[in-house]
């Protein structure tokens, strides 16, 4: 017997295709290649406003990396990954079905995620943590929640999981705001960019071997 959700998918043929295209957009990793260049890219702008004083010529092009190309590679990401997946993967491989993350483990992570910050905020009203700290631990909780909502597949809700909780630690170490985020999307920008690449090698490997 179907359950509820598999159900629906086959009722509806508009449910089931974005099912499907949300599964195949993260199969081959393009995404989180994007993704962690992003987060590079962000961390270097805050390195710079880190690095050199304010008012210098480095720490007003942060503000410029931040303000001008962080969006502008967002955007130009998805134009570059429907090229490159129109013209080299999908086309070649169709579509394939991965198994998602099981919604009851999401709604868990969507709930531990609402307790800690329920848990900051309290941190912070007791003065406990400075406001700053709530900021990162929110941006680091959000984007965690986010990746696990967005990618539905294992590998992104350890991501996320791992998001939230280095969020989470730079919030308790009271590092500066700056500091902060250039760690938090530091390391988030290497995991992303190191995730996609193995997905990717491992696509592109199945399709040396013949979809095998």
């Amino acid at each position: 017997m179907q359950d509820l959700s598999s159900r629906s998918l086959d009722e509806n043929p508009d449910l089931t295709a974005r099912h499907l295209l949300l599964k195949a957009h993260n199969r081959d990793g393009l995404p989180e290649i994007a993704i962690g260049l992003c987060f590079l890219t962000t961390a270097f702008s805050m390195w710079l406003q880190v690095a050199f004083p304010p008012g210098s010529l480095p720490y007003r092009e942060a503000a410029l990396v931040l303000g001008v190309l962080v969006p502008t590679l967002g955007l130009g990401s998805m134009w570059a990954i429907k090229k490159v997946r129109g013209h080299f993967l999908i086309e070649q491989e169709g579509y394939v079905k991965l198994k998602p993350v099981n919604l009851r483990f999401r709604a868990m992570v969507g709930a531990f995620a609402f307790l800690v910050a329920v848990a900051m905020v309290f941190a912070i009203y007791k003065r406990a943590l400075p406001p700053t700290s709530c900021i990162l631990a929110g941006t680091g909780i959000g984007g965690g929640v986010l990746a696990v909502y967005a990618g539905r597949l294992p590998r992104y809700v350890v991501g996320g999981v791992v998001m939230a909780l280095t969020g989470i630690l730079l919030a308790f170490s009271r590092v500066s705001l700056e500091k902060g985020f250039m760690i938090l999307y530091g390391s988030m920008g290497i995991l992303s960019f190191t995730s996609g690449c193995v997905v990717l090698w491992l696509f592109l490997r199945r399709q040396a071997d013949g979809g095998a």
